[in-house]
């Protein structure tokens, strides 16, 4: 996910272990929390800390009883809320105990910086130095002892001759020892380290220049000037062998003592020596060009590219800026749909990416449009892309079958999905009179002989992330396939994913990241030790051409979102379910077909459709996973009681967290409380309410997202639920999410509603009785299972 900047120095300071716990007065109650030494309020440290210790014996501590002040502190700690209900004035006691404790921590921490010691090389023999100051008083020397604690060496520390210094006496081997990894120990301590390069490092730049045909992907030479540099400073072949004819990885270079890795510099010698780069592909041309290309272990700091090389890496950097001037003739006339300026935006990237024979991340935020912007990017690449292959998540197949008979009826769509799927011969017939095939992940896996012995002229990956491991069958498939255009989208945002993004950009531009194992060690480690630091960056540049992210408070989106925005989430049937409703009709088709039975009809077929093993709960799952990447919260209304209390279980199991319930019959206390903790810190949550006692009086604008588990069928009623978190106080654009069972009576009723929308406020204020006004032919229209 994108971490601001106070996450990523809560990061930092966690990984660090500068944290400590407390027990704080906060407006409702004494607190236990995290926090960090000289504390500037960032709450990100303890909620870094409390999601990982917790567990689900301490993580609704509050409620629990104990015996000590101590034990209640020490299991809210590790609960959700971190409330201590105990006696405000032993409270107050106990805090004061941890302000002194953890205040003897903070002047350590400040010793410690104050302390500072030096590196020395020999002045003859082979014995080296580390020396320090004398310390002054106890707690001087308490930071020195510490300090032994890290470099054991320092334990042989005495007195210089001159009685002003301390000094310890190292080996070249203890020397090599202290330059690779004690001094550096140290500094992580909170001690400073004079006369020692702590990063050195040998890299390579070049300047690389060579015509590389762009529809090209075979290994092209072009010419390139190779420089190495050691520490920083350029060297010469002469310098190497001299450095390595020292015979140690603590070498004596310019003046200086620094440690080197001994096998890279033969690397880099070998690739001196050779004044030039071997064969590239195009792909790795422009690896290279983008700062990430590497021989072997031998990093590129840098490379000058020129000819065609720069001006297409330049092209490839301004896509997804390019001004709308210069894309209104993207041929998207047969798209049945008004795209807004960022979505024009994107179907143009998409397209000059796949056209050139780069894959591209769509990574847009959850509700920008990526779904319509791919049907565009099919619609404008015509005949060139088809067929194309669409691979979504099962719960995603109703979406995609939906959205592309919404804006693109002229392409003939197929569902590979179900028992009765055509198989062999059948599905190259099915594909050869299809613009597009959508089917499953796992049918990908299962159906891969009949889907790998296809041409395809595109392929998209929904919901990306699915393969972010790259050992599953899934990833392998997709990898295998081959297939010239590529596409992939995802709403869970990647730039900080390191460990997720080497599969899908593999699958995407092959070779572009390098190997598994070298992607591991030049990016995973480094990123995972400092998490903003410079491999970080490197990454984020050189993945920036082929991934669009825009988020919905980006300047250019956020106005043409709008206030609200309505998305429907259209969800299949398990077979098991459909067997029910099957059952249910039979049922009410053998009755008298009384008032009574058509409600009780209409309340077990919704039931059936909101059952926490269907495709209803799937989506929802899923829905939430994603809201949650974003860092957002969500609430979610259901009509029924008996689904609040099963999505409450089931949703609490999943995300491993406290999930609110707001049902009438809940005292007032308890309401308020519900309410409270949900509007308190700025960690994600859910909040499931029930229609009729969430539906007025509150004021929920924490929540960025609204779904609407099942349909009151009463739009005043839904939009008034909505308003919980559209209302004055939300400053983002808040997306309305209904759920929609497709087949069944929820699809019929919400085409009825949306035909009718603009009466239907006046028309439609009693739910589903509405539906009593129907023939009965209607009805059985209405309720058929198709």
């Amino acid at each position: 996910m994108r971490l601001t900047p106070r996450q990523s120095e809560a990061l930092r300071l966690v990984a660090e272990g500068r944290f400590y716990p407390d027990l704080v007065k906060e407006d409702d109650g004494w607190y236990a929390r995290w926090r960090t030494f000289g504390d500037d309020g960032n709450s990100w440290v303890d909620e870094f800390v409390r999601r990982a210790v917790m567990s689900p014996l301490t993580r609704h501590a509050e409620d629990n009883k104990h015996e000590t002040l101590h034990d209640a502190w020490m299991d809210a700690l590790r609960s959700e809320t971190g409330l201590v209900r105990w006696d405000d004035a032993e409270c107050a006691e106990f805090a004061g105990d941890l302000a002194e404790w953890h205040g003897g921590g903070e002047e350590d921490a400040a010793l410690r910086k104050s302390m500072s010691f030096r590196f020395q090389p020999p002045a003859e023999g082979d014995e080296f130095l580390i020396s320090c100051a004398v310390p002054k008083g106890r707690k001087a020397l308490k930071a020195l002892g510490q300090a032994t604690y890290i470099v054991g060496e320092l334990r042989n520390i005495k007195v210089s001759s001159n009685g002003r210094e301390l000094c310890a006496k190292l080996s070249r081997a203890e020397a090599e020892a202290f330059l690779a990894h004690g001094a550096r120990e140290l500094v992580e301590a909170g001690y400073s380290v004079e006369g020692v390069d702590l990063a050195i490092a040998v890299t390579a730049s070049a300047e690389v220049d060579g015509e590389i045909a762009a529809a090209s992907p075979q290994k092209t030479p072009f010419k390139a000037r190779l420089k190495i540099h050691v520490a920083g400073e350029e060297v010469s072949a002469a310098e190497i062998r001299f450095l390595l004819d020292q015979g140690s990885s603590l070498v004596f270079f310019r003046n200086r003592w620094i440690e080197v890795n001994r096998n890279i510099l033969k690397e880099a010698l070998r690739a001196l020596e050779k004044s030039g780069l071997a064969p590239l592909s195009r792909t790795e041309a422009i690896a290279f060009a983008s700062g990430i290309g590497r021989i072997g272990h031998l990093e590129m700091a840098g490379v000058a590219a020129h000819g065609w090389l720069r001006g297409f890496v330049n092209q490839l950097r301004a896509a997804g800026r390019t001004p709308l001037g210069d894309i209104n003739e993207l041929p998207i006339g047969d798209l049945n749909a008004v795209l807004r300026d960022y979505q024009l935006r994107g179907v143009a990237w998409l397209k000059f990416l796949t056209d050139n024979g780069f894959g591209a991340l769509l990574a847009d935020d959850m509700g920008l449009g990526k779904t319509l912007q791919t049907i565009g990017w099919i619609v404008a690449s015509g005949a060139a892309v088809r067929p194309v292959l669409v691979v979504a998540p099962l719960t995603l197949l109703a979406n995609w079958r939906h959205e592309f008979l919404k804006f693109a009826p002229g392409l003939k769509v197929a569902i590979h999905q179900g028992e009765g799927r055509d198989r062999g011969i059948g599905f190259r017939r099915v594909v050869a009179e299809s613009d597009v095939v959508v089917t499953s992940y796992s049918l990908l896996v299962k159906d891969y002989r009949d889907i790998s012995e296809v041409e395809w002229g595109g392929l998209v990956l929904d919901e990306a992330q699915t393969i972010k491991n790259p050992d599953t069958q899934a990833a392998r498939a997709v990898r295998a396939l081959g297939v010239k255009r590529r596409i992939a989208l995802t709403g869970t945002p990647v730039e900080n994913s390191a460990s997720d993004i080497w599969s899908i950009e593999e699958y995407l531009n092959p070779g572009f990241l390098g190997d598994r194992q070298s992607f591991a060690e030049r990016f995973l480690k480094p990123i995972a030790y400092e998490p903003c630091g410079a491999a970080a960056k490197r990454l984020r540049h050189a993945l920036e051409p082929f991934v669009l992210r825009r988020l919905k408070s980006d300047e250019g989106v956020a106005g043409e979102l709008g206030a609200k925005r309505e998305i429907r989430e259209y969800c299949s049937l398990s077979p098991e379910a459909r067997g029910d409703y099957e059952a249910a009709l039979a049922d009410f088709r053998a009755s008298d077909r009384r008032q009574g039975d058509i409600f009780a009809l209409i309340t077990r077929l919704k039931l059936i459709c909101d059952g926490t093993a269907g495709g209803k709960f799937a989506r929802l799952v899923e829905l939430i996973d994603t809201i949650f990447a974003a860092g957002e919260s969500a609430l979610v209304f259901t009509q029924y009681a008996k689904v609040g209390a099963e999505l409450k279980s089931a949703l609490e199991a999943r995300f491993g967290r406290r999930v609110q319930f707001l049902h009438g019959g809940l005292s007032a206390k308890e309401r308020e409380r519900q309410i409270a903790s949900f509007n308190r810190g700025g960690a994600p949550s859910v909040f499931i309410l029930s229609l009729r006692a969430g539906g007025f009086g509150l004021n929920l604008v924490k929540a960025a997202h609204v779904i609407h588990y099942d349909r009151w069928w009463n739009p005043a009623v839904e939009n008034q639920a909505t308003d919980r978190a559209h209302r004055i106080g939300q400053t983002k654009t808040v997306f309305v999410h209904l759920l929609i069972t497709e087949g069944t009576l929820e699809e019929r009723v919400d085409d009825i509603l949306q035909s009718k929308s603009a009466l239907a406020g006046s028309l439609i204020t009693g739910g589903e009785s509405f539906l009593m006004k129907m023939s009965a032919k209607e009805f059985d229209d209405v309720v058929a299972l198709t």
